[in-house]
């Protein structure tokens, strides 16, 4: 955790990495991923363009699965997700309340970037788990330690209120 008394420095700082098991189902979708290209590619003309193409994004969505981390930062502005494909920005004075655990309260269950429902979304790779709600909805998000991350934002919010 970083000095939180330099200017701009982050309160909290979360790099939470998929966990065990989402390395096995990266490597098996990028296996699936080559097999399946393979066997398209052999049926020869515009089939090895779209074999190529389906070996490139399988293989891109399992190392997705398998490596993609979730980063979380907490400044005394905002505090900012991100994942390799999409990232979100939240201010703090869009904030209204901060919790430890998943309090999303959506229909959705796996890991990755997930839509929940109407303004509530998850950036899941296991591990602790902590919400934000804000003025548009809900952030589900993997942290290192919920709890510091709860007491970073409470913090934050504190100083512009």
């Amino acid at each position: 955790m970083s000095d939180p008394t330099a200017l701009g420095a982050p309160r909290y700082r979360s790099v939470a990495r998929p966990a065990k098991p989402l390395v096995v189902v990266g490597a098996i979708v990028a296996a699936v991923g080559v097999l399946v290209g393979l066997v398209v590619a052999a049926m020869g003309g515009w089939s090895i363009a779209l074999g190529l193409v389906v070996i490139l994004a399988l293989v891109g969505l399992g190392w997705l699965v398998a490596k993609g981390p979730v980063t979380v930062t907490v400044t005394d502005r905002a505090v900012t997700v991100g994942y390799p494909v999409l990232s979100r920005r939240i201010s703090m004075s869009d904030i209204t309340d901060v919790g430890a655990g998943d309090h999303v309260n959506g229909f959705g269950h796996g890991w990755g970037v997930r839509w929940e429902g109407r303004g509530k979304w998850a950036y899941r790779v296991g591990g602790p788990m902590a919400t934000v709600v804000h003025r548009r909805g809900r952030l589900g998000v993997s942290v290192d330690d919920a709890h510091e991350f709860v007491e970073a934002v409470v913090a934050a919010r504190q100083d512009i209120a």
